[in-house]
């Protein structure tokens, strides 16, 4: 399972790093997700597994130095999104939907990726290397100010979803706090903030939709 997740991080990142390196970033990680792992919570093994491994393996990668800027904002984009999976998985362990909810649950999901995926990706101000001239990457302001766009829209929807929801996410992507320490700011365990996480991805997710279309 930690070589089928590693060769599919290695794609998403352009096979940039060595299979061996990534496995090794969760190699620790795997007696601690063996030891939690709980069957009566209705997540299979291989769902939770995948999850942990790849979360590890992204926090090994985000936390060495010296990662050129875009590659930093893709493992945002890539752990933001793990994140809404894993809360998600926490919260149909207890809650499952009706077979008539399931076409508008797996929209909901999908929606709530892109929002996770794109919050992670634009939420710090760092602007993305465009070309390289003279061995120098150039910054395409144009690129620069469509992120700027994006942030300020995600800024202004996160103030209207509500707390505790925005509290989470504004420390989460914003102060790049941990998520467990976000969640201890609004006095919740992990595990509740990895669920308030998902949902509040799918508030944001909303409100961002409703301002498009209010466009």
């Amino acid at each position: 399972m930690l070589d089928a997740v590693a060769r599919g991080l290695s794609r998403q990142l352009g096979g940039r790093y060595d299979l061996d390196d990534l496995k090794g970033h969760a190699h620790e990680a795997i007696p601690d997700l063996v030891a939690r792992f709980d069957p009566a919570r209705g997540v299979s093994f291989r769902g939770y597994a995948r999850l942990r491994l790849r979360g590890a393996i992204l926090d090994g990668l985000r936390k060495e130095s010296g990662l050129p800027r875009g590659v930093a904002a893709r493992l945002r984009a890539l752990e933001a999104a793990d994140l809404y999976a894993e809360g998600k998985a926490e919260e149909n362990a207890v809650r499952v939907p009706t077979a008539a909810a399931a076409d508008a649950r797996l929209s909901s999901f999908l929606r709530g990726l892109a929002t996770a995926y794109a919050t992670g990706l634009v939420a710090r101000e760092e602007p993305e290397p465009g070309a390289v001239d003279g061995g120098v990457a150039q910054v395409d302001p144009e690129a620069v100010a469509r992120r700027g766009e994006l942030r300020t829209r995600l800024l202004a929807a996160l103030d209207a979803i509500g707390d505790p929801e925005a509290t989470i996410l504004r420390r989460h992507y914003f102060l790049d706090e941990d998520l467990q320490d976000a969640a201890a700011h609004v006095g919740l365990s992990k595990s509740w903030g990895s669920r308030l996480h998902a949902r509040g991805i799918e508030k944001l997710a909303r409100q961002l939709e409703s301002v498009r279309d209010s466009l």
